[in-house]
């Protein structure tokens, strides 16, 4: 009697490509961020003796545009590509014979600095801005070839210091000499899956005048370009109308806060960048319909421009302090925030919050409409210089640093009669001195 044997199953080893993080956040506009890194490593693990040819990892960043216009015989195809950025790593060498791996697990780590003025990732049916990592394992012939993909998610936070970003924004005007209108949003950068609070204040000027609604849109414009040619395709992202507004009876005032909803599939909505292949801007559209006295239908319309980030500059745990607001972060001590309030290293108000207080609200942005509704330029904002006390922005007297002054770097000669000692650490300030200066 033949006996068979069960067939032996070979492990097959792992391989793949590990990241401290596949989403990569750039903090700040393109032409202020200091970009990131991204880290990680390629692991391998053999479960037998393996033979490998060579090792290799590469990075890519491509962004293209594709789409077609016209009908028939006059159909024209636009095409573009650019490679944003490249970069391979070989952690084994190709070589006449092959490695021999032992049993075990190895690890290659590897890190990449990325400028910061990357453009996000988008993905659209006109264009697409994507970022890979592709890990090789090239084996012998007959052998199969490991592989391993992975996508990283660029995307961008705007800082909580861009005042024009966080500032509340007022559209006012009279419109035909038939209604004084106030349309206002609390700030122009908004996150997905939050609602926009617009509020109305309407004025009735005309005689007879009625305000039948009020509708509200969010749209978003994508344009894509070649190197003679672009397109922009706009669609929206939501819409709402609203016809139960009532008038207050004392003041004459037709007064409403609406909420426009921003979706959170990332098939419904793209966020704000600009490429250069690339561009997405969004907008608020706003229609007033109004009914004349004669029963004739008017319509006033009006648009902010609006930022959709994937976060709130405010929600982003690894965002550093304002300036002004950095001793705020110094760990609470009653004794430590006494003395440091009478020397006038901390102002005053500290007292009464010694934990974080919230920073005032930053002055809003007004804009007018001609009686087009088109918009005009932004009016110059003043703030209130008595709002802010001598002693908040008291500079505290240089502290002597062993006798050197610290701003100028002496000459050779100098720093050789001097006789200074070589290391510089004992004559540099601490971390939190420089917060309170």
């Amino acid at each position: 009697m033949l006996n068979v044997h069960p067939m032996q199953l070979t492990h097959v080893p792992e391989f793949r490509i590990h990241l401290d993080d596949d989403q990569v956040i750039l903090h700040g506009a393109a032409e202020e961020s200091a970009g990131v890194i991204l880290r990680g490593s390629i692991i391998l693990n053999c479960h037998e003796q393996t033979k490998v040819k060579s090792i290799t990892l590469k990075f890519t960043g491509i962004s293209n545009v594709d789409w077609t216009e016209g009908l028939g015989s006059h159909q024209k195809h636009y095409r573009a590509e650019r490679k944003i950025l490249e970069k391979e790593w070989t952690f084994l060498e190709l070589r006449k014979k092959a490695h021999h791996l032992c049993q075990g697990q190895y690890k290659w780590e590897f890190e990449l600095p990325l400028p910061g003025n990357l453009p996000e990732t988008v993905n659209h049916e006109m264009g697409q801005v994507q970022y890979r990592l592709k890990a090789y394992c090239d084996r012998p012939t007959f052998s199969m070839n490991y592989v391993d993909k992975r996508i990283i998610k660029v995307t961008r936070l705007m800082l909580p210091s861009c005042l024009e970003l966080t500032q509340s924004v007022i559209i006012s005007n009279v419109w035909a000499n038939k209604v004084a209108y106030d349309i206002s949003i609390p700030s122009k950068v908004f996150c997905s899956n939050k609602s926009i609070p617009i509020s109305f204040d309407l004025l009735p000027i005309a005689p007879n005048l009625k305000i039948k609604s009020v509708a509200c849109s969010l749209k978003e414009y994508i344009t894509c370009s070649t190197l003679d040619h672009h397109k922009t395709e706009g669609k929206v992202i939501n819409h709402l109308r609203d016809d139960r507004l009532s008038v207050d009876s004392t003041t004459g005032h037709w007064r409403k806060t609406e909420l426009l909803h921003v979706p959170s599939e990332s098939n419904e909505i793209t966020y704000d960048m600009c490429g250069e292949l690339i561009q997405v801007k969004h907008k608020i559209k706003f229609t007033v319909t109004l009914q004349n006295s004669d029963g004739h239908i008017s319509e006033l319309r009006a648009a902010i421009p609006v930022v959709i980030a994937p976060m709130l500059p405010e929600d982003d745990d690894n965002a550093l302090p304002a300036y002004e607001d950095a001793w705020r972060s110094i760990p609470y001590d009653a004794e430590t925030l006494a003395h440091m309030i009478a020397m006038g290293e901390v102002p005053s108000s500290a007292a009464a919050a010694a934990a974080a207080a919230p920073s005032p609200a930053p002055p809003a942005l007004l804009l007018t409409s001609d009686s087009n509704s088109t918009l005009s330029s932004l009016s110059s904002n003043s703030v209130n210089s008595n709002s802010f006390s001598e002693r908040d922005y008291m500079t505290p007297e240089p502290l002597p640093w062993r006798g050197f002054d610290i701003s100028r770097v002496p000459s050779y000669t100098t720093a050789l009669r001097t006789g200074a000692p070589c290391t510089l650490s004992p004559s540099l300030p601490n971390y939190e001195s420089i917060i309170l200066a």
